[in-house]
């Protein structure tokens, strides 16, 4: 290892010692012990936490910080303590810096609520552990605060006890209370669609079932790891589910570790799930939601609408004729609509598919194919432009925002004179 980055891990060491270590402490010693253990093969982070607590670092660490409860992290906060659950734990491959590197993610519980959780480093816990992390820190993700854990954190299996019971009792919910990050949660909800699929866990081959529930506030996506013998328009109380995030949507999961159970009474009919109206405010704060209306105008037509080529290999948009990843490529014609709607209070950038916007523009792919892009741009904006509209569709919160992906559009006929004349009326009133 280079001696900067050797020097920089003993300056890590020290600056978590504290002021007074810096006093006490030769770096030249401290950097040579650190040297010895890496000869030996003793991994960094494993290293490092050993000369802390060699020092007493670890242990004033945890005496100089208090507990925090999840429910009062607030981003960008560091040295922070919290006890909770593991509710869920899953390892992913990501690449920093072009290196390939394993990290673990999911969400841990207490007393106050549930949060997602990052780690850097293997943990060494599993689910359904109660852990005390000290020296962990808060980010920002997706307008949700999240706990980071990294080779500077210290993890501590407890006893189960040491959580307050609360900690484990499912909060009884509605699915438009449902974000993604929130754990052990119990709802009452009627099964809409399900089907089954096998996946392969541990190198073993598993069925999972999966599909949509709903119950009087809206309609959520599910993934059920045990078969509990689920079936279309009954309903069933589900108690110490999750929530986690699946391609930009909210989804609840539930394993072995949750209580399924069948209504004797039909509480809830297919019938009684609603598509709810929400407002662009709404949709900009929360982590998505599946299935929902949304009402605005369109104040602008973004680039990349109207007649497109894509990728027959990976179907993203080609530009001169080459896609990134798959190169030269003979595109695939298609028609899009990307729009912004806003309602005065949020906006959302929309995107409308070809069969959808054929409706519309009350064209077809191949009527557009002969126009140059000047004229289609042109039918576009007069048609949509400046209009009220309603869309129905999913909400897709990602690290770019908030996408609407449309699924059903209706524009309202709105008369421009009768609306002049009662404005003019109401200014009059005002007189």
């Amino acid at each position: 290892m280079p001696s900067e980055d050797l020097k920089q891990h003993v300056q890590d060491i020290i600056q978590l010692l504290g002021e007074e270590a810096e006093k006490k402490i030769n770096a030249e010693e401290l950097e040579a012990e650190l040297e010895k253990f890496l000869d030996y093969g003793v991994p960094m982070d494993q290293a490092k936490k050993t000369l802390l607590k060699k020092f007493g670092g670890l242990e004033s660490i945890a005496r100089s910080s208090e507990r925090c409860v999840l429910s009062g992290l607030e981003a960008n906060q560091r040295q922070v303590k919290v006890l909770a659950q593991v509710i869920a734990i899953n390892p992913k491959e990501v690449t920093i810096r072009g290196e390939p590197r394993q990290i673990f993610y999911g969400i841990l519980g207490d007393e106050s609520g549930t949060m997602p959780f990052t780690a850097w480093d293997d943990p060494q816990v599993n689910k359904g552990d109660v852990i005390e992390i000290v020296n962990a820190y808060t980010k920002e993700w997706q307008g949700a605060v999240q706990l980071n854990m990294s080779e500077r954190s210290h993890i501590e299996k407890k006893d189960k006890s040491a959580l307050p019971k609360e900690a484990f009792q499912p909060k009884k919910s509605q699915i438009q209370e449902l974000r993604s990050g929130i754990g052990s949660v119990e709802i009452n909800a009627v099964i809409l669609e399900i089907d089954t699929r096998e996946v392969v866990v541990d190198d073993k081959k598993k069925q999972v079932f999966s599909g949509v529930i709903g119950d009087k506030t809206g309609k959520i996506q599910f993934t059920a790891w045990n078969d509990f013998s689920l079936k279309k328009d009954e309903t069933y109380n589900i108690s110490c589910a999750f929530v986690k995030s699946w391609k930009g949507l909210p989804q609840l999961s539930f394993d072995d570790q949750a209580t399924v159970k069948k209504e004797k009474d039909q509480t809830i009919s297919p019938k009684d799930v609603p598509i709810p109206m929400i407002a662009l405010s709404d949709i900009v704060e929360v982590s998505g939601r599946f299935d929902v209306r949304i009402s605005g105008t369109v104040i602008d037509i973004l680039a990349g609408s109207g007649f497109i080529l894509r990728c027959p290999e990976c179907n993203r948009m080609l530009f001169d004729g080459t896609c990134k990843i798959h190169g030269d490529q003979e595109g695939v014609p298609d028609l899009r609509i990307k729009c912004i709607v806003d309602d005065g209070n949020g906006s959302v950038n929309a995107i409308i598919d070809r069969v959808l916007s054929e409706k519309i523009l009350d064209k077809t792919l191949k009527d557009f194919k002969s126009l140059d892009p000047v004229s289609l741009q042109h039918i576009i904006v007069n048609t949509l432009f400046a209009r009220p509209i309603t869309l129905r569709g999913n909400a897709i919160t990602d690290s770019f925002g908030t996408t609407f992906l449309v699924q059903d559009a209706t524009l309202i006929n709105e008369d421009v004179n009768q609306i002049a004349s009662d404005l003019e009326q109401e200014m009059e009133g005002l007189e």
